[in-house]
C-alpha cells in the first residue's frame, strides 16, 4: 500500500483511479492496446513481405522456367520490385517489431545480391598490340518514332565504324537516312518492316554472307564483317520479341536459346548487338552470356545505365539493350547514348579484335 492510498479502497475503487485513457495513476502499468492504424500497418507490411518472399522463392527454385510469364516481367524489374523490403525493415524498426524487421533482412540481402553486380566497378580492357579497333553503335529506333533523325548528331559525334539499327520502318528509315548521317558508310544491309522487326546495318568494313534466319518466328540478321588485313567476325543484329505474354515469352526464350547455340557453333568470333528485351536477371540471358560472350557494360564497369523506357517523364529503369562480344575482342569502352525520340537509348561499345 502506498502512502497516497486510503486503507479502505476496494478493487473497484482502484479501477476507478485510472485515467481516461486507461493508464493507471502513478504510471505503474500501461495496459493500452496499440492504435488500430499501427496494427493495420504491421499486417500490411507482413503481406508485402509475403508476396516478395514468394516471388524470390520462385526465382530461387527456377519457377520462372516453368511459368515463364509473368516472371519474365517480374525478374526484369528486380531493381525496383524488392525495394519495399527496405521500407518493411523501417516499419518494423518504427513499430518495434523485431520479427518483422528480421523478416525483411533476407529479402534485402537477395536484392543486393541480384543488383550489385550491375553496379560493380571494373576497368575496360587494354587495347592489345596490333588489334583492330571497332566502335559500334546500336539503337532501337522504335518503328513509330517520327524523330529518328535525332540519332544523326550522335552518329556524327561518335563516329562509329558499325551502326546497328532495330525497328527500321519506312518512317524511321526515312528519318535517319534523310539526315545524311549514314552516307559515310559504304556497306549496308537494310530490311524495312511496317512493324517492329525491321533492321539495318551500316558499316565502314565490308559485309558478306548476309542472312536472316527466322528465330522464334522473326528474322534475325547476321553477317560476316572483314576488318584489318582480313580478320573476320560474325555480327548478329539482335531484336528479340518482348516477353509480355505467355506466348511471347516462350518465343523470346527460344530466341535467346538459339542465339546461345549459334554463338557456341560459330567458327568465328561473334558480336551481338541490339535490343535483347532481357536483363541479367533473366536466366535465358545469363545462359547466353555463358555460351561464350561478354557484356560490354559489365566488362567496363559502366554502372547504372538503364536504356528503357526512354520516352517517359521518368528516367529509364532497366537495361535491355546490349553489346556482347567473344573473348577474341578486348572491350575497351562502353557508354549509353542520348534520347532520339525512341523508347530506347542507344548504346556504344569500343571493341578491339585481337590478332589470332
Amino acid at each position: 500500500m502506498t502512502s497516497g492510498e486510503s486503507p479502505g479502497k476496494t478493487a473497484a475503487d482502484l479501477a476507478n483511479d485510472r485515467t481516461a485513457d486507461g493508464t493507471a495513476l502513478g504510471g505503474e502499468h500501461d495496459v493500452r492496446r496499440p492504435p488500430a492504424g499501427r496494427t493495420v500497418l504491421g499486417w500490411l507490411t507482413w503481406l508485402v513481405l509475403a508476396v516478395l518472399a514468394l516471388l524470390a522463392l520462385g526465382r530461387l527454385t527456377h519457377l520462372d522456367d516453368a511459368l515463364a510469364y509473368p516472371y519474365s516481367v517480374v525478374n526484369a524489374l528486380t531493381p525496383l520490385v524488392y525495394l519495399p523490403a527496405y521500407a518493411a525493415a523501417a516499419v518494423g524498426f518504427g513499430l518495434r517489431r523485431n520479427l518483422l524487421m528480421l523478416a525483411a533482412v533476407p529479402l534485402i540481402g537477395l536484392h543486393l545480391f541480384w543488383t550489385v553486380p550491375e553496379l560493380w566497378p571494373s576497368s575496360p580492357d587494354d587495347v592489345p598490340a596490333g588489334a583492330v579497333s571497332v566502335r559500334l553503335l546500336a539503337a532501337n529506333l522504335q518503328y513509330s518514332n517520327a524523330r529518328a533523325q535525332d540519332l544523326a548528331p550522335q552518329i556524327a559525334a561518335q563516329h562509329p565504324d558499325i551502326v546497328v539499327l532495330e525497328e527500321v520502318s519506312p518512317l524511321t528509315f526515312a528519318g535517319i537516312d534523310g539526315s545524311g548521317a549514314l552516307k559515310p558508310y559504304p556497306y549496308r544491309v537494310v530490311h524495312q518492316d511496317l512493324g517492329a522487326f525491321g533492321y539495318a546495318v551500316f558499316s565502314r568494313f565490308p559485309l558478306s554472307a548476309v542472312r536472316a534466319p527466322v528465330v522464334g518466328g522473326e528474322p534475325m540478321a547476321r553477317m560476316t564483317v572483314t576488318v584489318g588485313d582480313g580478320q573476320r567476325f560474325e555480327l548478329f543484329a539482335v531484336h528479340t520479341i518482348s516477353p509480355t505474354t505467355t506466348a511471347y515469352t516462350k518465343r523470346w526464350r527460344a530466341q535467346l536459346d538459339q542465339l546461345a547455340a549459334d554463338v557456341r557453333s560459330s567458327p568465328l568470333p561473334v558480336v551481338l548487338a541490339g535490343d535483347f528485351n532481357a536483363t541479367r536477371d533473366h536466366r535465358p540471358f545469363r545462359h547466353l552470356l555463358d555460351s561464350g560472350v561478354r557484356d560490354a557494360h559489365d566488362v567496363t564497369g559502366a554502372g547504372w545505365q538503364p536504356t528503357w523506357p526512354a520516352d517517359l517523364t521518368l528516367p529509364p529503369v532497366i537495361r535491355i539493350d546490349h553489346v556482347l562480344a567473344s573473348p577474341a575482342f578486348a572491350i575497351t569502352g562502353y557508354h549509353r547514348g542520348g534520347n532520339d525520340g525512341s523508347d530506347h537509348l542507344p548504346v556504344i561499345a569500343n571493341l578491339a579484335l585481337r590478332r589470332p
